[in-house]
């Protein structure tokens, strides 16, 4: 059955939706994951047998056991992300110095800067990375506007869903339910959602193909009493790029985390039991008990006696040593170094050599990752320029020939003046790029073409300034 006989209107819709929901990309259930990614979760906090249970003592105080929470799966997650797109992801236009090639790459940049794409990128691949799915819809909506050097009808806007409850990173929490032939080619991307309005709670599921858009809006979450929208879809590809993983980024690292966990836990027990200092007294006492209160306490002992305090014997120095080299597993692990502001200060002022070492394996973890997901970046730009060609149908043929590419940069804090002065000592002091180079490179300039203009145009005024002064001062 084709995806139009599945979504047909004279089938049942439950049973429509039901055939939809055929999943069979194997990712994991975020149920399963917000187990090891949210930390109140964490066994230490649910599991009452790691933990005993909190006391009430005599005078009416409870006595807490410590559940001591590390979030490891949301800094490897957070540091993965940080280390792909920290340096904001690179497209190159093979423009062949045609104008309309530029124009149709000024635009598409145009597009990606109103949709603040850097942000939707670390917004939706944490999703990616942390819930192991991600999909985002392009749409337009009918505005005039000149945004992207033209008369448009049409404003191009995104949204991006994942599993993962994400209110802050301006993510939709959804269901996501791709739908693939026998040639495991993309045929439907299904969204399943709710939108709770005056305590009112409606149930969507959204189906997008290349051709048509239907969606399904319920009130029970059944659908037996769903009202149907459809509209076509102009462009002729599904609007929606679904990105998916097998495994968290995290994947494995929970064992090392509990121990994290637990053996923090019952030390922060122990340290906090033996904070009050316990007086031992050895000999008989003469007199009675001192009081105690803001003066210091004074026992009198008979001779021989003597006083002293008793001190828990733990070993501090073996549970750090504990716990460090547990951390140091998960960063072996997930190949993510520790860069934290302590860690760094540590190291010192080390040089740009040094400096990429420490983030070797890191860079090669992204190196393993970032195939996929450029797959989908490029996948996503097509969509963009399948809608720009309907906004501007003179464009279609230069749409065709512009090649765009995407290109992942991980990130390493560069010594601008160290490499510079390491370049230039390498050549003899001789320059090591051109000017314009230099002003790509630099990244603050969006038409390089009109700054080296702009830039010939005031050496020539300098140059003819200094031609007058010359001029005068011969005279004299």
């Amino acid at each position: 059955m084709d995806i139009n006989e599945i979504i047909s209107e004279d089938r049942p819709i439950a049973q429509i939706i039901a055939d939809l929901k055929d999943k069979t990309t194997p990712v994991p259930l975020w149920e399963e994951l917000e187990e090891y990614y949210d930390p109140k979760k964490h066994e230490i906090i649910t599991n009452p047998a790691l933990r005993p249970r909190d006391k009430r003592k005599k005078n009416g105080q409870i006595d807490r056991a410590a559940r001591i929470l590390y979030p490891a799966e949301k800094i490897v997650t957070r540091r993965m992300n940080q280390m792909c797109f920290t340096i904001p992801v690179e497209r190159k236009y093979e423009t062949e110095d045609d104008e309309t090639l530029k124009e149709i790459a000024n635009a598409i940049e145009a597009i990606y800067e109103k949709v603040r794409i850097n942000g939707v990128n670390k917004n939706r691949m944490r999703a990616y990375f942390g819930a192991c799915e991600v999909c985002t819809v392009w749409y337009a909506v009918e505005e005039e506007n000149e945004d992207y050097g033209f008369k448009c009808k049409y404003k191009f806007k995104c949204r991006s869903y994942s599993p993962m409850p994400t209110k802050m990173s301006k993510i939709s929490e959804a269901k996501l339910w791709p739908v693939f032939d026998e040639y495991d080619d993309m045929v439907a991307m299904c969204i399943e959602y709710t939108i709770t309005k005056k305590k009112q709670t409606t149930y969507y599921f959204d189906c997008y193909t290349k051709d048509t858009f239907k969606s399904y809006s319920s009130k029970n979450g059944l659908y037996t009493d769903a009202e149907i929208e459809t509209r076509p879809i102009p462009i002729g590809k599904i609007p929606a790029v679904y990105l998916w993983r097998p495994a968290p980024i995290y994947d494995g690292i929970a064992n090392n985390r509990s121990d994290i966990e637990l053996t923090l836990s019952r030390t922060s027990d122990v340290i906090r039991k033996n904070s009050a200092p316990i007086v031992k007294v050895v000999g008989d006492l003469i007199g009675d008990k001192p009081d105690g209160g803001e003066a210091r306490e004074v026992y009198k002992l008979k001779q021989g006696g003597d006083v002293g305090l008793v001190s828990p014997a733990v070993s501090h120095d073996a549970i750090q040593y504990y716990i460090s080299q547990l951390k140091e597993n998960i960063e072996e692990d997930t190949q993510m170094p520790n860069l934290s502001m302590t860690n760094v200060k540590s190291l010192g002022n080390i040089g740009a050599d040094a400096r990429k070492t420490l983030l070797a394996d890191a860079h090669m973890k992204v190196g393993e990752e970032k195939d996929d997901i450029i797959w989908a970046f490029d996948r996503e730009c097509n969509i963009i320029k399948a809608f720009l060609a309907e906004a501007k149908n003179e464009w279609r043929d230069g749409i065709k020939r512009l090649k765009v590419s995407h290109h992942i940069t991980p990130f390493v804090q560069n010594d601008r003046a160290a490499r510079i002065s390491e370049l230039t000592e390498a050549t003899g002091g001789k320059p090591v790029m051109s000017q314009q180079t230099a002003v790509e490179r630099l990244g603050e300039v969006k038409d390089v073409d009109a700054e080296m203009k702009r830039l010939k145009e005031e050496q020539q005024a300098e140059t003819e300034s200094s031609r007058v002064v010359d001029v005068f001062e011969g005279a004299r």
